[in-house]
């Protein structure tokens, strides 16, 4: 996983066929299988729940055991000549990624405005304390980036490890 990369992504390869691979994804989360595939949401007694469709699975991880840092995983299933490419990306809860989101939009926004006002204080002859929150702003920046690649390692090995596990 590179530094800066927002969201992890991590392909696999198998010779495997789309079915036999969707049921082994399947049996590794134990996600049981929903006679109605069109409708594509299944939800057992597991830790996790997904939804599936031709080529495209989203398993996450159930809302009674959900926690603050819980990835959704999205999956990809494609052919490429002889093989089947499983191409995983991992994301927080869309509501959280929409904080996140946010959370660095404002930082930039406090940032630009912190600049304005220092400029502006520096042009009329005062003291920029303004440039201070600057650095306040920053560290906040920092600070957001650690905690959220410090939540991607955790949920990247656990989720990486299932996947691998099927596909063998």
């Amino acid at each position: 996983m590179s530094a800066a990369q927002l969201c992890p992504t991590f392909p696999f390869e198998s010779p495997l066929s789309e079915e036999e691979l969707i049921r082994r994804i399947r049996a590794s989360f134990s996600i049981q299988e929903d006679e109605h595939e069109e409708k594509a949401d299944t939800r057992s007694s597991s830790e996790y729940h997904g939804r599936f469709t031709r080529g495209h699975a989203m398993i996450s991880i159930d809302e009674s055991k959900r926690h603050f840092w819980s990835p959704w995983m999205y999956l990809e299933i494609r052919q490429e000549e002889e093989n089947r490419i499983v191409t995983g990306r991992l994301s927080p809860h869309p509501s959280i990624w929409t904080g996140v989101i946010f959370s660095f939009l404002a930082i930039a926004c406090l940032s630009f405005f912190a600049l304005i006002f220092g400029m502006s204080q520096q042009l009329m002859g005062q003291t920029p304390w303004a440039y201070g929150l600057i650095l306040i702003v920053i560290c906040a920046a920092v600070s957001l980036w650690f905690f959220s690649k410090t939540g991607q390692k955790l949920a990247q090995e656990e989720m990486r490890s299932r996947i691998e596990r099927a596909l063998q």
